[in-house]
């Protein structure tokens, strides 16, 4: 049969999977996953691999209970194990998301939370060679740029889908000669839902019309798909990007000179490779081109939490922090405190002359005090005027200058524990200590340390 090569093939050489891996199958009841899943219960054995079905109930209809039911009986009916879940999609939609954005988006995480709970190396979907052609008239209809011209993706992330060359009356026919009898979800035939209208009234008009339709969408969605892959592979050489700890930085000179019509695929690659199911919208797009030709500082939201900042000669996408709330504690020394709204607890006490003093750690160091047993500090974060003179210096300076000056990130600036003797800023962990209070030999020394709750 087919199916079964093309399950073989595609978990073989697409998914590259090892025998013993668990596979979990996104199993609707329908006739798509219906089939997927029998298949994949004739191809696993050959493979050694062990299968999992999950069903995420939606509770948008009366009848989702018993469709869930009917998902479990099929599942045992195949010997595969079955998590059942129920999320009420209605309640848990965000201002202006439709109902099906909100399932999908829904029915995603669930899977992904699913698949991480049990360790399963991958979740299978039933999409198929249909599913390809709505997604593409949609994506065509709303204006898509190149990257939905793409079409679904055979394998995104941990996701596959190995049908995409399979049509839906293809899989119908599998199930009939299997004896597996699916269950109708009856929202897939709510003409209210867009998808639905192309899937049962335009489609099968438009095919009428012109039996070569299909063929000519599935031709447009290879060749943008092999264009974006040289155009990615192009910008992230050329930009030097790259990619860690959820953000994506690229150069902010190449980028700034890159042509204003390839500009927003490089914007949308950075988008894709942090993980972002859209690319940014055009207003962000514009503002970061203004401040680009402008050269100034940029910083700018670009969408769903995330900014585009300058850093190092770079613009790095990250996710948006929360602006960090003022801290101010009161050590007597020696003894500690404990920082929640920086996740630290900060020690002092005696302590003799290092090398490593003077090697300006970040939760360490050494610092020669005029305090005794039983006096005060302060640990704080920043506060506007603060000033010190650092290391070296003849003169003192502004924190806020010291801080561009070594580089910190800005996300990282008002989490420091400053430490203050009086109203005197003497350390700035992992920055420097103030030439007053180094270490000299022959004065007592405090050792200061910092450790993560």
């Amino acid at each position: 049969m087919r199916l079964f090569s093309t399950l073989e093939s595609f978990l073989t050489r697409e998914a590259r999977v090892d025998p013993g891996d668990k596979l979990l199958i996104a199993f609707s009841g329908g006739p798509d996953s219906a089939a997927l899943l029998w298949g994949m219960t004739q191809v696993a054995p050959r493979l050694e691999l062990e299968l999992v079905a999950a069903h995420l109930d939606h509770g948008l209809d009366p009848d989702s209970a018993r469709r869930a039911k009917a998902a479990a009986q099929m599942c045992e009916s195949m010997g595969v194990p079955l998590w059942v879940e129920r999320r009420e999609v209605a309640t848990q939609r965000v201002p202006g998301e439709s109902l099906e954005a909100a399932s999908r988006r829904i029915r995603y995480d669930f899977l992904e939370e699913l698949r991480s709970r049990i360790g399963a190396a991958f979740t299978m979907t039933a999409h198929h060679a249909d599913d390809q052609i709505e997604t593409l008239m949609l994506r065509l209809a709303f204006g898509s740029g190149l990257a939905g011209l793409t079409g679904i993706a055979a394998r995104r992330d941990r996701i596959l889908r190995p049908l995409l060359c399979h049509t839906r009356k293809e899989l119908l026919d599998v199930t009939r000669n299997a004896g597996v009898k699916p269950v109708l979800d009856p929202t897939n035939f709510d003409l209210e839902v867009p998808r639905n209208r192309l899937r049962h009234l335009l489609i099968p008009e438009w095919v009428a019309a012109d039996p070569h339709l299909c063929d000519r969408l599935h031709r447009l969605s290879s060749a943008a798909g092999q264009l974006k892959g040289r155009l990615d592979r192009f910008l992230t050489h050329h930009l030097g990007l790259q990619a860690e700890q959820a953000e994506v930085s690229v150069d902010r000179q190449k980028l700034a000179e890159l042509p204003i019509a390839i500009l927003p695929f490089a914007l949308s690659l950075m988008h894709r490779t942090a993980g972002l199911p859209y690319p940014p919208p055009r207003k962000a797009r514009n503002d970061l081109i203004r401040q680009l030709r402008a050269a100034r500082t940029i910083g700018c939201d670009c969408g769903g939490g995330w900014r585009w900042e300058s850093e190092n000669g770079s613009v790095t996408l990250r996710k948006s922090q929360p602006q960090q709330a003022p801290f101010a504690y009161t050590l007597k020394v020696p003894g500690e405190c404990v920082i929640p709204e920086a996740d630290l607890r900060i020690r002092i006490g005696r302590g003799k002359p290092a090398r490593w003093m003077f090697a300006n750690s970040p939760r360490r160091t050494g610092l020669s005090l005029p305090i005794v047993a039983g006096d005060e500090i302060t640990i704080r974060n920043r506060r506007p005027g603060d000033r010190l003179r650092p290391l070296g210096c003849a003169y003192t300076r502004r924190l806020k200058d010291v801080l561009m000056d070594r580089r910190v990130p800005r996300r990282e600036r008002d989490r420091l524990p400053l430490l203050f003797v009086d109203t005197r800023l003497a350390w700035v962990p992992g920055v420097t200590v103030d030439e007053d209070f180094k270490v000299r030999e022959g004065e007592p020394v405090w050792v200061v340390q910092i450790e993560p709750l």
